[in-house]
Formats: C-alpha cells, structure tokens, sequence
C-alpha cells in the first residue's frame, strides 16, 4: 500500500515516472472543442512514461489591448482506466499567487496519510520560501527553507520537506505555513494533495497575504488576466480536462502554455492537437471552452 502512495504522489506532483501506468459531452464551445465529435486518432498514450507539470491561461487581449477580466478557468485531472466506474479524478481551481499561505495537515503512518505540496515559481528569478509545521495545539514542531527555481515547480511529502529533523512524528495533526522569505518575497502558487493510501484529493492552500497576479514573462505571454493552475498530468494512464469560461458579453482569445516540472514545454494531445502552446482559441460570449485528451468518438474521461 504504500509503495502504491508513493508512486500515485510522484505521479500527480510532477516526478517523472521511470515505467508507465497501465493496465459525455462536457464542454460545449466553439469548433475548438469539437464538442464530442468523432475524430480519426486517439488523443491518449498510455504506453509512455506520465508527463506532469503545471499550466498557464492567458487572454491574448491582455497583450494586446482591451479587458483581461471575466476568465474563468477550472481543471480535473486523474487516472483512467475506471471502466463502467470512470475516471479516478480530482477537481482543481487555481490558487491565487501568495506570499503567505497555509495548508491543513493530518498525517499518519500506520494509515498511510499524508500530505503531497506543490509550489510553482512563475517568476524571472529563484524564489526562496519558509516553510513551519506547528502542532494542533500551536506549537512549531520544524521550520525549514526552499529554494523554488524560476519557472519550475517543487513537489515533496510534507515529510520529506523536514528531513533534516528528527523530532517530527509520524502522525501529526495541525498546519503548514508557506512564507516567502528573503528581500525579494516573489509570489508562488500553492496546492495541496491530501492522501490516505491510493486515495486522494486536493487540498487548497488558504491565502493569508493580497491577492498577487501573474507576473508578465515575454516568452510564455503571462500578464493580466493569466490563470495558473500548478498541477497538469498527461499521458502514462492519467489525463487532464481545462475548462475556460468567459463571463463576458463579448468572444475572448485566449492561449494555454503547459510546461514540465523544469520548466520546459510539456507537450500534450488536447482535442485532437499535439503542442505544448495552444493559441487561436477562441471561448464564445458568455460561453465555454473544454480542452482535454479525447478518444476517437470524441469523447473526454470526465
């Protein structure tokens, strides 16, 4: 059972697996998410190594001109291979960009829980983040730092992020601040995974700080209005479905940039199209857009 814990974490928080994982109409937009039509290949690959990373939406307006506002975008990702019983699935909504944030810790060894934490640094430098476990009742069981590198994301155990200290038990019960230190104090999104053996689900981090936006970088068009969402799985028997939803009265443009836990482009098939960059799409006034691996009756997992 553990051995299944480990592996299922590395999966969903972005370290690249060595083998492969194997053995109804959700969105309704525009052509772009073919809305369940059939097409001639199948978007998955179950027989290659699961790539995990993060994504980013941006509204091409907000490079351009006009309003960024009234994006909306939400994420389900999980392990295929239900049968009649579906997709083993978590729904993800994107953090705010945060200084300081804290998630809710319930680990046990003996139940095989424990808590998967993933820190995405969307910005141009090196962002260093203080990290300290207390105690239901208050009290700081560890304090620790982390250098999270720029672009990339860092997943560990809540256990492995306090290896140096051996006064942590195996069950604790209480919180973990994520703050970021140094003279910088550079934003990073945060997300948790809460497990108890094969089971999971994720765990939003509480913002404590202002909400920060996505810093511009000229090579992904982040800026205004960019959505980040810091957990995307692909491939290896794990897919991931991005929905966009645009409030507003008139079309948005929009991308989608998916990158790897280093940084580089993660490459994947959405509605029928392999890239890394998604761009031209395009989400109806007061309408959605589905993006997600689709079969060849045009059918997605969730």
């Amino acid at each position: 059972m553990r051995r299944i814990f480990g592996i299922l974490f590395i999966v969903l928080l972005s370290a690249v697996l060595a083998v492969a994982q194997g053995n109804s109409d959700h969105g309704r937009g525009n052509d772009q998410s073919r809305e369940a039509q059939a097409q001639d290949h199948d978007d998955h690959n179950d027989s290659v190594p699961v790539q995990s990373g993060y994504a980013v939406v941006t509204p091409v307006v907000a490079t351009t001109s006009g309003t960024a506002t009234g994006l909306v975008v939400f994420e389900t990702f999980g392990m295929r291979g239900g049968g009649p019983n579906g997709t083993t699935q978590a729904g993800v909504l994107p953090p705010d960009l945060t200084t300081n944030s804290m998630l809710f810790v319930d680990s046990s060894g003996h139940l095989s829980k424990n808590l998967g934490v993933a820190i995405v640094n969307p910005n141009g430098s090196d962002a260093t983040v203080s990290l300290t476990l207390r105690k239901n009742d208050g009290t700081p069981l560890a304090t620790s730092t982390l250098t999270v590198p720029s672009h990339k994301q860092t997943s560990k155990f809540m256990t492995e992020l306090f290896t140096g200290t051996s006064s942590i038990p195996s069950d604790v019960t209480g919180t973990l601040a994520i703050t970021s230190a140094g003279s910088s104090n550079l934003p990073v999104s945060v997300i948790g995974l809460r497990f108890r053996g094969s089971n999971f689900s994720t765990l939003p981090a509480t913002n404590l700080a202002p909400v920060t936006t996505v810093p511009s970088s000229a090579s992904a068009l982040l800026g205004a209005g960019a959505v980040l969402l810091p957990q995307f799985a692909a491939n290896g028997g794990w897919s991931t479905e991005l929905v966009l939803v645009n409030t507003n009265s008139t079309p948005m443009n929009v991308r989608v940039d998916l990158y790897k836990q280093d940084g580089t482009p993660l490459t994947a098939s959405l509605n029928g199209t392999s890239n890394s960059s998604f761009t031209g799409l395009s989400i109806p006034a007061n309408g959605v857009l589905t993006l997600a691996p689709r079969d060849k009756n045009g059918d997605d997992d969730f």
